[in-house]
């Protein structure tokens, strides 16, 4: 039993590095190859890819030859999969509103809008629910934020709406509630949990191959293309799965929360002082600390 749990993680790390790393990592050394052989003059021009491609396999053993040139492309793929792997971060940083100084101007800026539009939205939800014709205002006001805008972009206000939401309802942070809690979760809302973050962090990663690529265009123009391409998809897909992460996060805790207040009750669970000193002094015997 064991074996085979242990054969089935096995393939399903073969199956993660294969798709997010090796495949991503082969195709972008290719476009790289090709955008460094062809320059901006000839970026088109096939024959000059043919020609190169020749010489590189022709002369000496061509199966040594074969062996060496594909170590190479595995060696740069890999490279370049860890590359966009650490620059996944910093997206997922920037998707979320955190700015560096230059454009910190930008961003307060950009959340004073938000927060205006929503104020008054949330004016207007006021109002009409003292005459009881809501309608699509509460909605209207949600495509904005769920909770008051603090960023600059609609990913950020949305994964910190969990917190800001738990923080009004029950009055608990949940930066400080959530690994106890997590702890309690069974494992049918930990792994939803945990398969909605590796897709938002797939789409954070898209947008780390987004980077590269957009950067590959200095020297051959179509992959800078590819890269807005690629940075669109990953921006809409982050959008929709953090929407969809942050959900799973307030839901687990209205679930489960019960369950963490019960397990924390000084009532039902008093905390007793520890007995941490007197074992020590009977395990050390009179002989004090020792030393080394």
């Amino acid at each position: 039993m064991l074996t085979g749990l242990v054969s089935d993680v096995g393939k399903k790390l073969a199956e993660r590095w294969g798709s997010t790393l090796v495949l991503p990592g082969l195709v972008f050394t290719a476009v790289a190859a090709a955008g460094l052989t062809l320059g901006q003059r000839h970026w088109a021009d096939l024959d000059v890819l043919r020609h190169r491609l020749r010489a590189l396999t022709a002369g000496g053993s061509g199966s040594t030859r074969t062996a060496v040139l594909l170590l190479g492309v595995l060696a740069a793929s890999f490279a370049a999969a860890l590359l966009a792997d650490a620059l996944a971060g910093p997206y997922e940083r920037a998707l979320q509103g955190s700015w560096p100084r230059p454009l910190a101007g930008m961003a307060r800026a950009l959340t004073e809008r938000r927060r205006r539009d929503w104020d008054s939205r949330d004016a207007a939800c006021a109002a009409a629910r003292g005459s009881g014709s809501l309608g699509g205002l509460e909605s209207a006001r949600n495509a904005v934020s769920l909770v008051r805008p603090e960023c600059p972009t609609w990913t950020g206000d949305r994964l910190r709406a969990p917190a800001a939401r738990i923080r009004l309802h029950y009055r608990l942070e949940l930066v400080d509630a959530w690994p106890r809690l997590w702890l309690l979760l069974p494992d049918s809302t930990r792994l939803p949990l945990a398969e909605s973050r590796q897709r938002l962090d797939e789409a954070m990663r898209l947008g780390g191959w987004a980077v590269l690529y957009v950067l590959l265009g200095v020297v051959w123009w179509p992959a800078a293309a590819v890269g807005a391409g690629a940075g669109l998809v990953a921006w809409r897909r982050g959008r929709e799965r953090a929407d969809a992460y942050a959900e799973l996060v307030e839901s687990a805790v209205d679930v489960h929360l019960p369950d963490l207040i019960d397990r924390f009750d000084e009532e039902a669970h008093p905390v007793r002082a520890s007995p941490g000193p007197t074992l020590t002094e009977r395990f050390r015997k009179g002989a004090g600390p020792r030393h080394g």
